[in-house]
Parts: structure tokens; C-alpha cells; sequence
């Protein structure tokens, strides 16, 4: 197997995929999810320390048990490919079949690690994309139980889940308690990015205090039947938007970062899941507030708003929402 297992490799977020319910529009947290994941060090050097946090939430109506989330400790390093899936026939070599997986795992929402030395060693500068680096894959959970691996499934091709989520009686458990997701690493010798900064979030266009978030009406349908919707955006500060050294046009001109915010809710919905806001070559995007379509009835939820680079940079903010 060319991909290998490190104990500790520097960890940067750059996609959070999982296994969840379809019943939902992605944005609307009805059930265990991970949102998001960043690293303190969006780059790092061999050597150096990085820790790493996941935004999971529960958003269950009724759970028969709480959500736990864990991280696998030994993220996979030069899988085949370079796809996560690559990493799958090593869980099942180092990670016995119908066994709560709890002790070999870390749990919690955070994860501290140290890059090795050597996390360079194989690593080759690739044609016209300058600074050598390495590439690597760390994996967590979310489960309303504890995690055990399982033969995977060969009707769902290469990327058949290898582990799943149990409760006490043993029973597997579905999407709706059970999320797996990983995080794309990049190990350079030299090069840094920085995590793109969020300023706060407007409503309306009026600044929202995190703590105390906004109260709005619930849904008033206009003359077409669909509910009048509030925007919502974010803040943010040109400088967010960093020079990238692989964002070179065809002149030789380099480019910047694209930032992009994604939106979650527990409560109401969103019209759409991403809004891009600083293109890396042509600068802010016009329209960046997304519109948030209230609920009918009155209820208490909660708005996340992630802000990512296109580098694996990642921030994010919370706060409540009131429906009345």
C-alpha cells in the first residue's frame, strides 16, 4: 500500500464529507452533523504543533443518546490517488472488525498533534506547481454511540464507509445519529496561510450580537405563496483574501484567495448552502447576503456561518435565532 499511517501529521480543514440523512436541505441541522473543521496552522512545517477543532451539533428533536464525537489519531499520509478513500483498506488493517473502536480513538471536538520530521521525505515538487508538499487525510466521527468498523459493502464502490455507528444493544445506527467526515492535510517546508478572519454577521443589514443573536416574525407569504425572506451575511476584511501563488492567469498575473461562507440552521431555511464573497482575480462579489426564509411557527434555533478560503483556511461564528 503506497498510503501510510502517521501518529501525528499537521491537519488543515479543507472539506467535511459525510454520510447524513437526504430527508434535509444540506444547510437545515435536523440531525448529528459536522460542519466544519480548522487548524491553527492552515500550512505547517515539519515539526511544528497544530490543533485542530470540528463544529459538530445535535440537532435531534429527541435523541435517545448523546452525540460524541471522535477523531481517529493516525491520519493517512500518501493514500492512492490522493483520495480519502485510499485510506480505507488501512482501517482495515489496523483496526480489528466488531469491536467498540472507543479506547483507540480521541474523543472531543478538538485534536492537538505534532507534524513529524519526515512528513517531507517522499515528497516531490509536482510540474508547475512550485513548492513541494505532502498530503494527508484525518478522519472523525459524530455518532450517538461508539464507532466500530465494518465490512464495507463492495455494491457502493471504492468508497464504502468502513466503520459505523452502534448504540448499547448493539444495533447499527442511520444518518440521522451518525456522520463520518474527514479533513484534506498539506505539509510545506515553507509556505503559510493564514485563517481568513470574520468580522461578525448582519441581519438586515444591522450588526448581530453573538450572544444575544436576532428575533424575527415567522413566515409571511407573499402574493406568490412563498415566505418573505431576511438576509443575512458576514464581515470580513479584503486583506482575508491573501495572495495565492497558484492563482496565476495566463499573463503571469497573480491572484488572491477566493472566500466563500457556507450557512446552517436548526431553524427556518436557507435559499441556497454557499455564497461566494471575494472571487481571488475580480475582487467582493455583488449579492453576498443570503436569504433566510423564517418558519411558520414560533420556536428557538440556532445560525452557523463558516467562512473558508479556497487554501483550507476556516472560521466560523454562531448565535442564536428567536422565531416569534
Amino acid at each position: 500500500m503506497r498510503g501510510r499511517f502517521l501518529l501525528s501529521i499537521v491537519i488543515t480543514f479543507l472539506v467535511v464529507a459525510g454520510c447524513g440523512s437526504d430527508s434535509s436541505p444540506k444547510n437545515a441541522v435536523t440531525g448529528v452533523r459536522i460542519l466544519a473543521a480548522r487548524a491553527d496552522l492552515p500550512y505547517a512545517r515539519p515539526g511544528e504543533s497544530v490543533r485542530v477543532q470540528t463544529l459538530a451539533h445535535d440537532g435531534r428533536a429527541a435523541p435517545a443518546s448523546p452525540m460524541r464525537v471522535f477523531w481517529f489519531p493516525a491520519p493517512c499520509v500518501d493514500p492512492i490517488a490522493g483520495q480519502y478513500f485510499g485510506c480505507f483498506p488501512l482501517f482495515e488493517a489496523l483496526y480489528p472488525a466488531g469491536v467498540d473502536l472507543t479506547p483507540s480513538l480521541v474523543e472531543g471536538d478538538e485534536l492537538s498533534i505534532t507534524v513529524p520530521d519526515d512528513a517531507l521525505a517522499n515528497a516531490v515538487a509536482r510540474p508547475g506547481q512550485g513548492e513541494r508538499y505532502a498530503t494527508a487525510f484525518v478522519f472523525m466521527v459524530a455518532c450517538a454511540g461508539h464507532v466500530e468498523r465494518v465490512a464495507r459493502r463492495g455494491n457502493l464502490g471504492p468508497n464504502a464507509l468502513p466503520v459505523a455507528c452502534f448504540d448499547e444493544s448493539g444495533r447499527q445506527l442511520g444518518p440521522d445519529d451518525f456522520v463520518f467526515g474527514f479533513t484534506r492535510v498539506f505539509v510545506f517546508d515553507e509556505r503559510r496561510n493564514a485563517i481568513p478572519e470574520l468580522g461578525g454577521v448582519t441581519f438586515d443589514g444591522k450588526p448581530v450580537d453573538p450572544e444575544n443573536g436576532v428575533v424575527t416574525g415567522t413566515c409571511v407569504k407573499d402574493a406568490s405563496g412563498e415566505c418573505k425572506t431576511v438576509k443575512l451575511d458576514v464581515t470580513f476584511d479584503d486583506s482575508a483574501a491573501e495572495v495565492d501563488p497558484d492563482n496565476v492567469d495566463s499573463a503571469g498575473n497573480v491572484g488572491r484567495e477566493t472566500i466563500y461562507v457556507d450557512w446552517f440552521t436548526s431553524i427556518g431555511k436557507f435559499q441556497t448552502n454557499r455564497k461566494i464573497l471575494f472571487d481571488g482575480n475580480l475582487g467582493r462579489t455583488p449579492k453576498a447576503a443570503i436569504d433566510f426564509s423564517p418558519p411558520a411557527s414560533p420556536g428557538r434555533g440556532t445560525v452557523w456561518a463558516v467562512l473558508h478560503d479556497n487554501r483550507g483556511g476556516t472560521s466560523w461564528v454562531s448565535f442564536p435565532l428567536s422565531v416569534e
